[in-house]
């Protein structure tokens, strides 16, 4: 890590700027010896580097060195932070705020001696470690081989996936255990798993909890990191989390468990605990929870528990079932998986390598964690030597097993370019076990200063993924997730991996819970980095502990976790603190620590390069701010009262990330936001009111994008109603934005004026063809300009929302958006067709699974789809798209894959289209709803299926939810219905001519919810367990009428009370009234097409708007079932 800061050391000192230095103090001489030492004393660091795990005196002189070249390369940074400054100055514009005039004509002199004098104690202190370095007789390298590794990782970007190796017959085994009987005297099984670090526990547990052949045999499936915190309310409220799939904040113990036991209530559950310690009263906190699942858990209930520690699995483990011991990989199955990684690129596998490579992967024990890494580290290395140096280095190790893994990935950690290692050591600052956001750890790198690019400044961010890429690629992380461009955005660190991370780090960074006090922790006077973790923190307002005040020397404050556990705020004495003590912070994050402004003393805060003020309620940014010249990264996600930025914020021209996603109250940029052509992120820009069109304009027009060709990600372009001149929409040449991966467009709406100039607008708005996402809202043109089919060849998801007068999408003939997958067309009540004229094919969209249409009552052709449609949903449409959508349909010889299939106010719908369901063989989710003269939803059996008995013809076995709302003449449920075995929710709103419900539900066995509104028939004959349908219904767990928990977890809880006849007799007779308004209102909407549209899809919502409604939740933050349920609904289903 000491020659990665001697590099930078060396860029800083580049002739340039020790020159613009030098004239402002007269210190080039003293630039030029201290370069001179710099470089002197890097010929040695790798060599240096590389003996300091042997030599304890060696380690200690590189010790001394980084505390120096920290000094050294913050006095650096002043110096250039000044020269900039002054630079500004003598541009002849308005100083910024007085903060600005500290390095006045009348200050220089002072500060200059300071310098000067801060300057001449580094030299002293360089030139003894210098002399000192003598004694050692280090070898001189210049370069680091290793270095030219992530060259040719540039190039060819391999990457050997993880892979589940050698655990087939444990995976087996184990589930053999959770599909057995359970144990007479157990009510609940545990089974632990128990091994070394690295040996793949938890990838074991992954694969037997991810099995199908379990899916049908636990009600409830949860998986629970535990790390190094056995803590009952965190654990009992991390189980509620998985199973809701909602962050709750920290409630009283007894609550959680009212809540839990709610969900669990006499469900066979299967729990995973991954990763048990012995830290803290375990003892106590498993006994208790172990006590409180017996109560609420189904008999056959299983808790697969994974530990390192042979006395936490004994003690854990249910009487009679012996710990699974996971063994090391066959030495065959070791070989397999070192070779398929160590020989790849540049090592070919000669002999005289795979003799070698036996020796190093023998001496891994079959640990599959170590194989992996020592062979990634290999993998990049073609001479034989330095395989040899591994092998002699490994066989030196001592200690028990696991010692000699830390060993074996210390040696990999050894082994990597320079470049990488300060990379990888900084990520200790995150929590074990964490997820680790890739485009945060690459920024905050960046403001660290570790990504070295020899290309412009711009291309940082690319270089910074490409050693991330690299670190991946050596196994240093696991577990990438990709989002839908294929971009990784989220990864784990192993947890071995991660103590090596923090036994580099030494006593320079620290990571600490949002509890502890830093009490006797490290040397503050080397403390570089810190960390807090709020996951387990209270919702209070946080005190910085009071150790932090001793702390002068910080470059990273981040607090993790903030978002979902957080703080009610930081105090504001202790911003202040952190403000005055560490003026050396480059990584500061106050992201929702709920501050009404920000303290002006950020000015002292000059070496910045990272700054993340999200979640904070202040309405103004102060002018301070933009003396920040060295800022790169500026976050201000979700800032809802933020009105405006810093006038001169388009000064910090460094500044490559500027994010404002939900900052709703800001009504434009500033004016000169385009001479920040480092810009490579601006998630947001806002054409300005009239009113900002004057003399003295303060906001920015859309012009100003014209040079901010770096942009890539996202941008969100609004209010585009307002530009006065297409010629500025021109000049922004939005088609040079190749980078650039997803587009929003958004027009105000409603509105009357001005919709001519939208088409000459957009028809400027031509994208690069690059581009993988494109939301077009509120545009008011009868047609889409022609780049639409000829720019928009990579486009992966279009969506078209509230385009009032649009009546078709292209004029010209051919292939159309050929790698689209989703389409969704949003509330277009004029448009007719995909294209013009009925004269033209239309155009084939081979790759769509995610198709959506909704209020759109006009249009009649649709794209030609293949048979991969996945998602299909219809709204308020005319059938025509129904009836094209089942003749795409393949024939039931080879059923289709959809799997979410929702039809709804289809117009013209009296009968579902014949075949329709018979082919949908994998569908899971069906909603059916608002059809007033709808009477059955059995379509008519095709020549094929006549013939057959209902038993024979099993329609929809896979269906789990069925939705029926708003069909007031339906007289029954279907018949095919008794044959979809694996139906878990039964919905039904709004029907009121069901008279009773089937015989033959019971036979719905795995039917666990039924929901009941607006039906009075059935209502009525499931008033009481002596109702008379009520016997068709005892068997399902949870059940729901006219908005009252009637059964809840397979108890009955409705309180009975006699029925009230005159009362039913008016609810059926109102029943009966509101049927007859729809079913008129139906009708007329039918004969008034025109009508329809002209509405321009301003109809209400009628279920959706109820969900949203109900979807707000209780107000004590824990969600009840019926509030999971219409979220989820909302969620998946409306809103998706």
């Amino acid at each position: 890590m000491a020659f990665a800061a001697a590099e930078a050391i060396l860029k800083k000192l580049a002739p340039l700027a020790a020159e613009q230095a030098g004239l402002l103090w007269s210190l080039k001489s003293d630039f030029l010896k201290l370069k001179s030492t710099v470089s002197s004393i890097r010929a040695v660091l790798l060599d240096a580097e590389k003996r300091s795990g042997e030599n304890n005196q060696v380690q200690d002189w590189l010790d001394k060195l980084k505390q120096v070249l920290y000094d050294a390369d913050d006095l650096l940074d002043d110096f250039s932070t000044e020269a900039l400054l002054k630079l500004r100055r003598n541009d002849g514009n308005r100083c910024l705020n007085e903060v600005c005039l500290f390095f006045t004509r009348s200050n220089q002199l002072v500060s200059g001696l300071v310098m000067a004098h801060r300057l001449k104690a580094i030299r002293i202190k360089l030139d003894e470690i210098d002399e000192n370095r003598r004694k050692f007789n280090l070898e001189t390298r210049f370069q680091d081989p290793a270095a030219a590794a992530i060259k040719r990782e540039r190039q060819t970007d391999s990457f050997v996936p993880y892979g589940f190796v050698g655990r087939e017959e444990d995976s087996k085994k184990i589930i053999a255990m959770l599909l057995s009987s359970t144990n007479d005297e157990q009510k609940i099984e545990v089974i632990p798993i128990l091994g070394m670090g690295g040996l793949g526990k938890t990838a074991l547990a992954q694969c037997i909890y991810n099995d199908e052949t379990l899916s049908t045999c636990f009600q409830l499936k949860i998986w629970i990191c535990v790390s190094d915190n056995f803590d009952q309310a965190l654990l009992v409220r991390k189980m509620l989390e998985s199973i809701t799939r909602r962050k709750l904040e920290d409630l009283d113990l007894d609550i959680l468990k009212g809540e839990l036991k709610k969900e669990m209530d006499n469900k066979r559950f299967l729990l995973v605990l991954d990763d048990v310690w012995n830290h803290g009263d375990y003892k106590g906190n498993w006994d208790s929870l172990m006590s409180f699942w017996l109560q609420v858990g189904a008999v056959g209930s299983k808790v697969i528990v994974t530990t390192r520690l042979g006395d936490v699995a004994n003690y854990l483990t249910t009487k009679g079932i012996k710990p699974h011991k996971l063994k090391g990989l066959s030495e065959e199955k070791s070989w397999s998986l070192f070779k398929q990684i160590a020989f790849t690129g540049e090592v070919e596998g000669g002999e005289s390598f795979v003799e070698i490579g036996k020796v190093i992967m023998r001496r891994c024990v079959g640990v599959p964690l170590a194989i992996r890494v020592i062979a990634g580290a290999l993998s990049s290395k073609s001479n034989i030597i330095d395989w040899e140096i591994v092998r002699d280095k490994q066989a030196l190790l001592d200690g028990d097993d696991e010692r000699r893994i830390l060993g074996t990935l210390r040696l990999s950690y050894d082994n990597l370019p320079s470049e990488l290692k300060p990379c990888f050591v900084y990520c200790s600052l995150f929590p074990k076990d964490s997820n680790i956001d890739v485009k945060l750890l690459v920024q905050i790198w960046m403001g660290q200063g570790f990504i070295n690019s020899i290309r412009s400044s711009s291309a940082l961010f690319e270089v910074g993924v490409e050693y991330f890429k690299s670190l991946l690629s050596r196994f240093f992380f696991q577990e990438p997730e990709s989002d839908q461009w294929g971009n990784v955005y989220q990864c784990k660190m192993h947890d071995l991996i991660h103590d090596v991370a923090l036994e580099i780090s030494s006593d320079e960074i620290m990571a600490l819970k949002a509890s502890d006090s830093m009490e006797g922790s490290v040397s503050f006077d080397r403390l570089r980095h810190i960390s807090f973790d709020f996951e387990e923190k209270s919702r209070e307002t946080w005190k910085a502990p009071q150790a932090l005040a001793n702390v002068t020397k910080l470059r990273t404050f981040l607090p993790m976790n903030t978002i979902y556990y957080g703080i009610d705020g930081i105090e504001e004495q202790n911003c202040e603190m952190i403000f005055s003590n560490n003026t050396r912070l480059r990584v500061l994050s106050l992201d929702g620590a709920k501050l009404e402004s920000v303290p002006r003393s950020i000015h002292n805060l000059t070496h910045l390069r990272y700054l993340d003020l999200s979640r904070n309620p202040m309405e103004v940014l102060p002018d301070e701010i933009t003396v920040l010249v060295n800022l790169k990264v500026l976050i201000l996600d979700f800032c809802d009262n933020l009105g405006q930025l810093p006038r001169d914020i388009v000064k910090l021209t460094d500044l490559e990330f500027l994010s404002l996603i939900g900052c709703s109250s800001l009504k434009g940029l500033p004016l000169g936001i385009g001479r920040i052509t480092r810009l490579r992120e601006l998630s947001l820009f806002i054409v300005p009111p009239a009113s900002y069109y004057s003399h003295e304009a303060v906001a920015a027009r859309i012009n100003e994008l014209e040079h901010l060709d770096n942009l890539s990600g996202k941008l969100k372009i609004i209010n585009l109603e307002l530009v006065k001149d297409e010629a500025e929409v021109k000049v922004a040449s939005l088609f040079r934005k190749q980078h650039l991966q997803a587009l929003t467009l958004k027009w105000s709406t409603p509105r009357r004026d001005f919709v001519g100039r939208d088409v000459e607008v957009l028809k400027a708005l031509e994208p690069h063809n690059n581009l993988k996402e494109l939301d077009l809202d509120g545009y008011g043109g009868r047609s889409l300009p022609s780049w639409f089919s000829t720019s928009l060849q990579n486009l992966i998801r279009l969506t078209l929302s509230d385009l009032g007068r649009l009546e078709y999408i292209e004029d010209d003939a051919g292939q159309f958006l050929p790698c689209l997958i989703s389409l969704r067309i949003h509330n277009c009540p004029r448009l007719v067709s995909w294209r013009s004229t009925t004269e033209i094919e239309m155009p084939q969209v081979p790759c769509l699974s995610d198709l959506r249409i909704e209020k759109c009552p006009k249009l009649v052709r649709l794209p030609h789809f293949s048979v991969g449609i996945e998602i299909f949903y219809l709204r308020n449409v005319d059938r025509k798209l129904l009836d094209q959508f089942v003749a795409s349909l393949p024939p039931p010889s080879s059923p289709s894959r959809l799997k979410r299939l929702t039809i709804e106010g289809i117009r013209g719908l009296r009968i579902l289209p014949q075949g329709l369901l018979p082919h949908l063989e994998f569908l899971e989710f069906l909603w059916i709803g608002n059809f007033p003269i709808l009477t059955n939803l059995s379509p008519p059996a095709t020549s094929q299926q006549q013939h057959l008995t209902s038993l024979q013809f099993s329609v929809l076995p896979n269906l789990r939810e069925f939705y029926i709302c708003n069909l007031p003449r339906m007289k029954s449920l279907p018949e095919w219905l008794q044959h979809s075995s694996n139906l878990q929710m039964l919905w039904i709103r709004r029907c009121g001519g069901l008279k009773c419900l089937p015989k033959w539900l019971p036979k719905l066995t795995a039917l666990d919810t039924l929901d009941i509104d607006g039906c009075h028939f059935l209502s009525a004959r499931l008033k009481s367990r002596m109702a008379e349908d009520w016997h068709k219904v005892a068997h399902i767990r949870n059940i729901e009428i006219n908005d009252m928990t009637v059964q809840e977890d397979g108890n009955y809880v409705r309180v009975e009370e006699p029925a009230d006849e005159n009362q039913l007799q008016e609810q059926e007779a109102s029943g009966r009234e509101e049927e007859e308004e729809e079913e008129e209102l139906f009708i007329e909407e039918e004969e008034d097409d025109d009508h329809a549209s002209e509405g321009e899809g301003e109809e209400d919502d009628d279920h959706e708007g109820e969900l949203e409604e109900e979807a707000e939740g209780p107000s004590l933050g824990i969600p009840s079932p019926r509030y999971i349920l219409l979220n989820y609904i909302n969620e998946h289903i409306l809103l998706n």
